[in-house]
């Protein structure tokens, strides 16, 4: 399949973007600098060009003749800071698939992005972690899950990952609920990239999850 990665020189990118490769797709990487994209992932299969989120029209070259677009875009801010980055670069990069005709999307947002009273975070995270440090993110988060659902004619699977580590790919089992959060998980708390990287590629052509966001957890097989 023709794949475009938004994001694709950040750490989770990185890693969709080589198992991508692996798997035969034909992959264009997005980034502001090619140059450190070329080093990241020294595959001369790879396609690179510079990207301009600004607006549409400097978006819509990049998408002709694509078949699957994944968003591993992501934002760093301090806390206090307001956070419109994830909203803004989705309502660039939609604009822009529909000028292509290009219906599938995959992106990259979080646990906890919805506030369900049934399944809450844990105490620690709930009162502290995300009032101090994540809630306007995952607010912004939330508000582009809210604009994808409102965008009919975009099969989007937004991707909600717990914590992010770094490590290799595994073969550890997926668990996903369509919810804020994973409740059957053995305990296990993080999620690596190279996870979540393998996660969305298998999504990429199941119906599974069209149009739905899914908060989704790597554990040990049984």
């Amino acid at each position: 399949m023709r794949l475009v990665v938004f994001g694709a020189s950040g750490p989770t990118g990185v890693e969709v973007v080589q198992q991508a490769l692996a798997q035969g797709h034909d992959v264009t990487a997005l980034v502001r600098d090619p140059d450190k994209m070329a080093g990241l992932v020294p595959n001369k299969e790879l396609k690179i060009e510079k990207i301009d989120l600004s607006s549409a029209d400097t978006v819509e070259p990049h998408l002709q003749d694509k078949d699957v677009v994944l968003s591993c875009l992501g934002s760093s801010t301090w806390s206090w800071s307001a956070v419109s980055f994830y909203t803004d670069s989705m309502k660039v990069i939609v604009t822009a698939m529909r000028k292509n005709k290009v219906k599938r999307l995959l992106c990259v947002t979080s646990w906890y992005t919805e506030d369900d009273p049934s399944n809450p975070p844990p105490f620690l995270i709930r009162w502290v972690v995300i009032p101090l440090f994540l809630a306007r993110t995952l607010y912004n988060m939330a508000q582009m899950e809210q604009y994808l659902q409102g965008c009919e004619d975009i099969d989007f699977t937004a991707v909600r990952p717990p914590g992010l580590r770094m490590g290799p790919v595994t073969d550890m089992e997926f668990r996903t609920e369509e919810g804020p959060q994973v409740c059957d998980r053995n305990g296990v708390r993080g999620m690596c990239r190279a996870d979540v990287a393998r996660f969305m590629l298998s999504t990429m052509t199941s119906e599974d999850w069209v149009r739905k966001c899914v908060a989704v957890i790597a554990v040990p097989k049984k």
